[in-house]
């Protein structure tokens, strides 16, 4: 159980960086899918990193890597997600994917509500987004809406962002994009971070690995960092 004093550890420690893509063949980590048989492997490496931290995870491939980080906190948080898609698919219960981790956190009951910002509504599972718990804003370009913020205002968080909700011009992923803006992903970030306590954070969604794309065309990495260095001002600053 968690002891008040490590409540208010969590509540006081500052965010830590932490560059996961750099150990994922270490650990067994495939690209969109991980054999559930290795959880304990797993379990234990990131139960040894810091709770409070912005975990970067690489490629949108990855991004199954946020149920392990959201299962460490016996302190259920609220998930909020930024991606152009949901996350939410149905799977084998062998393996957990790159598409289907935010329904293993429902399932499994490990968050106490769902935030979706900016998913594109053709993607949208019926099934589950019927739950009352879950809250789904399709454009995140619109005006902060403050009725949601009231809900979730005191609240742990728990913040994913895939940068596939971004419009392609900003940054190129390796998924197909949504169309939301930098300026509206930071203000919700912020806006976040003020009005809730934000327990970790993750960032995924860059393009794949091309050596000779590097040299033709630096931009795409560029932009890349520039973007993960802004989000992760919000919450380290």
């Amino acid at each position: 159980m968690t002891t008040l004093n490590e409540k208010r550890k969590l509540n006081n420690e500052q965010f830590n960086f932490i560059n996961l893509k750099i150990r994922l063949n270490k650990y067994d980590f495939h690209p969109k899918y991980f054999d559930i048989s290795k959880k304990d492997t797993v379990d234990n490496f990131l139960n040894s990193l810091p709770k409070k931290s912005i975990a970067y995870l690489g490629t949108g491939d990855f991004h199954y890597i946020s149920y392990f980080l959201i299962k460490r906190f016996l302190l259920k948080p609220m998930l909020v997600l930024f991606d152009n898609h949901f996350d939410i698919d149905k799977t084998d219960k062998y393996v957990i994917t790159c598409g289907s981790w935010v329904r293993n956190c429902i399932e499994e009951n490990l968050t106490s509500g769902l935030l979706i910002i900016g998913s594109n509504k053709k993607y949208m599972p019926k099934d589950i987004l019927d739950c009352p718990f879950i809250q789904y804003i399709e454009d995140g370009n619109k005006t902060l809406d403050f009725n949601i913020i009231k809900k979730i205002e005191g609240r742990r968080v728990y913040i994913s962002v895939d940068k596939d909700v971004l419009k392609g011009k900003i940054v190129k992923t390796s998924w197909d994009q949504g169309d939301m803006e930098l300026v509206s992903l930071v203000n919700w970030l912020k806006l976040i971070n003020r009005y809730c306590k934000v327990l970790g954070v993750d960032i995924c969604g860059e393009a794949e690995h091309n050596p000779l794309l590097d040299i033709v065309n630096p931009e795409i990495n560029i932009n890349n960092r520039k973007i993960d260095k802004k989000i992760s001002e919000i919450f380290l600053n």
